[in-house]
């Protein structure tokens, strides 16, 4: 078998058919790595390797349409029919040759992860998958068309059989799609579709079912190119070999227990089958949701509203991954996925409205819970392009909001204060209360004589007027029979709150008189006024205590002082260093300093020196309790995604922390899953340097190379 292998790898090379395959896949990874990776900033190589799938449809047959067919053809295959070596040593040894041709561009390749991280943060885990992925569906064709090889002795029909048998491995996912109903056909296709397992390593996940699927996919195809092998070999001695070798017997063991070993991967449950290397873990729950499904009593279906062979795309690929997830964790829980175009009625039976394919309806009993499928993303405009682009996954944070929801008998009610010139709430954070499967209401004091005997917390966001006296009474009356307060405070309109303000400091929280700027150089972003401050780690900020996991811009400091039968909390602190820039209370001044970058800050006589909180939570003994924080601006669309999300984490915590009448073990927020979003930085320089090596001069020397060596060997 050595013998084999070392004449067949070296003859790829003394021709041109191992370079030019070498300089094509060399040539196209190259111009997709500096497209995509080096000119955009993206830090995986898995786009690169998802666009170069289609030139195995040129390069494999090439490589491989002559390694059986032009032996047969110029009849020197004799001498392989007659030989002593097993046929399954010349089959592998043959392969063996391909599959060492193909490794060195797929070595290459590996080497372009070290490159990226040079200019960023990189996850090898991810990048070294997709890679692993691409080499199984590589070395998967090669065995293909080795196979179509060894039909005939027309090379040329052996290319084009080679091609016509990965392309339809290549598109036999979507055909598969544009089919209804659970066909022979579309069965076929799914169980030859080569491009589909691949996708699932490209994203970041190992499977070893689609491991187990290429390999057995790479042993029929060897074993039915030795069988056909063997077949000519027989009817050269029919002495030396029996035909029960080769027998139908024979062909249809190796085809169940095929048949079998991916039969069995499929009831394997995915945390099993496959390993999440995605940095996020994007499609392993966490233990939040696995705490409320082992408590979950009701049986609930989710109804995906999608054909499950058309969810392709990677935040599509994550959404199954999860539903599958649901339904292996509990037993209580059934998925279903339903083909609208099928059944056109189905939505029809829970509500009026139209949903986009890809939404969720959890049905349990009578109650019934809707996921749309734009609010399992979370997006933002891109401000350089005006483009909407994904910046993160809601999925595992909506389903066990829902789950939570069917599961309630009763739903905690939020009431956002209004009449004084509140800020709203954006559409991010108000989906966070929401996720309490808390229902949110105004409250306008003028039309209330107290707060509702329903609410089961007041928010005041930003209010940029005072409360009257009144209004402070109702609060004061409210907290003291054990209700809860949420404020966040406006820099810019701090002055004229003395109502507010006194409220706070009947609960032992006196607010500082001006902007809180850090001075310790660790501790801020840009400017002294944004801040990253320490989160203590308590029950309302377990999710993103420790060391800058929060932004607080432009914030205001709090001293506390003990009150009888008061306890407070501290959530959020700046270092020592922090003073309190009295001189910057001014709106118009604290403006200019931040739009000047050459204003420095320093510490001054009148300055009040810290540490100071930005967030604290007083409670009295009737659990009535009130969590402020210094900066509203920290709670806004722009700063929390400054963040990856955990401003809005830190929100859900707090908030979940103040509902009083929720079981504890559903009042949890699983966070946004971030997509990383930070580009790498890659100078102008550096992408002429890598994009003309690795895109032209490397491929081009290849070519030339066996261009070169068929010259010499023609003139000899």
């Amino acid at each position: 078998m050595r013998a084999i292998f070392k004449r067949e790898f070296l003859s790829f090379f003394r021709g041109i058919t191992g370079w030019l395959f070498l300089g094509i896949t060399m040539g196209l990874f190259g111009l997709y790595f500096s497209l995509y990776c080096l000119l955009q900033g993206v830090p995986t190589i898995s786009y690169s390797l998802n666009s170069i799938t289609f030139a195995f449809l040129i390069t494999v047959p090439v490589l491989t349409m002559k390694i059986f067919a032009q032996e047969r053809r110029d009849k020197v295959d004799q001498l392989t029919m007659t030989s002593p070596v097993s046929v399954g040593r010349i089959v592998l040894g043959k392969y063996l040759a391909l599959l060492c041709t193909y490794l060195i561009p797929v070595v290459f390749m590996a080497v372009s992860p070290w490159i990226l991280r040079i200019y960023g943060q990189v996850s090898m885990k991810e990048n070294y998958t997709a890679l692993f992925g691409f080499f199984l569906y590589g070395a998967t064709v090669l065995a293909v068309g080795l196979f179509a090889s060894a039909l005939t002795d027309n090379v040329l029909i052996a290319a084009i059989v080679s091609f016509v048998m990965i392309f339809v491995g290549f598109i036999s996912g979507s055909l598969a799609g544009q089919f209804s109903g659970n066909t022979l056909l579309v069965n076929l296709l799914g169980w030859y579709d080569f491009l589909t397992p691949l996708q699932d390593f490209l994203t970041g996940s190992l499977s070893f079912r689609h491991i187990v699927y290429y390999l057995t996919v790479i042993v029929l195809a060897l074993f039915f190119t030795a069988q056909i092998i063997l077949k000519r070999r027989y009817t050269i001695s029919k002495k030396r070999l029996s035909l029960s070798v080769f027998s139908g017997l024979t062909i249809l063991c190796v085809l169940v227990c095929a048949v079998g070993a991916n039969f069995a991967m499929t009831k394997v449950p995915s945390k099993y089958a496959e390993l999440d290397l995605t940095t996020k873990k994007y499609y392993t729950l966490t233990d939040k949701t696995q705490t409320v499904l082992s408590g979950l009593k009701q049986d609930i279906t989710i109804y995906c509203l999608a054909k499950k062979s058309d969810l392709t795309s990677d935040y599509e690929i994550v959404l199954k991954k999860t539903l599958e997830q649901y339904a292996e964790n509990s037993s209580h829980i059934t998925v279903k996925y339903i083909d609208v175009n099928k059944n056109p009625t189905f939505v029809a039976k829970y509500t009026d409205s139209s949903l986009d394919t890809g939404s969720l309806i959890l049905v349990s009993g009578d109650r019934t819970k809707i996921i749309a499928a734009m609010d399992m993303y979370q997006t933002q405009v891109d401000s350089s392009t005006y483009q909407t682009q994904l910046v993160g996954y809601d999925i595992e944070g909506q389903i066990t909001s829902a789950v939570n929801y069917l599961g309630q008998e009763k739903l905690a009610t939020v009431y956002l204060l209004t009449g004084h010139d509140e800020s709203t709430l954006s559409d991010t954070f108000t989906k966070v209360v929401v996720k309490q499967n808390a229902q949110t209401k105004s409250l306008n004091f003028l039309k209330e004589d107290a707060v509702p005997k329903d609410a089961s917390a007041v928010v005041i966001f930003a209010p940029q007027s005072d409360l009257s006296k009144d209004d402070v009474k109702k609060l004061k009356a409210y907290v003291k029979k054990g209700g809860r307060v949420f404020a966040a405070l406006d820099l810019m309109k701090t002055e004229g709150l003395e109502n507010l303000q006194n409220f706070l400091s009947d609960m032992g929280i006196q607010v500082t008189k001006g902007a809180v700027a850090e001075m310790d150089d660790d501790h801020y972003y840009q400017s002294n006024f944004f801040i990253l401050p320490k989160v203590e780690t308590t029950d309302a900020t377990t999710d993103v205590s420790g060391e800058m996991q929060v932004f607080m811009p432009l914030s205001l400091g709090f001293k506390t002082e003990k009150k009888s039968g008061i306890t407070l909390t501290h959530l959020i602190k700046t270092t020592k260093k922090a003073v309190v820039k009295k001189d910057y209370a001014d709106q118009e001044k604290l403006s200019e300093a931040l739009s000047n970058a050459n204003t420095s800050i320093q510490k001054e006589a009148q300055d009040e020196s810290g540490p100071f909180d930005l967030a604290v939570i007083a409670e009295n003994k009737k659990k009535g309790a009130v969590a402020v924080f210094g900066s509203a601006y920290a709670f806004t669309d722009e700063m929390n995604q400054q963040v990856s999300g955990r401003n809005a984490t830190l929100f859900g915590n707090v908030i979940s922390y103040l509902l009083p009448e929720v079981d504890s073990k559903k009042t949890v927020t699983v966070p946004v899953k971030m997509l990383n979003t930070q580009t790498l930085t890659v100078n102008a320089a550096a992408f002429r340097m890598f994009g003309l090596l690795m895109g032209v001069a490397l491929p081009l020397l290849l070519i030339l190379c066996g261009i070169v060596i068929c010259v010499v060997r023609r003139r000899r």
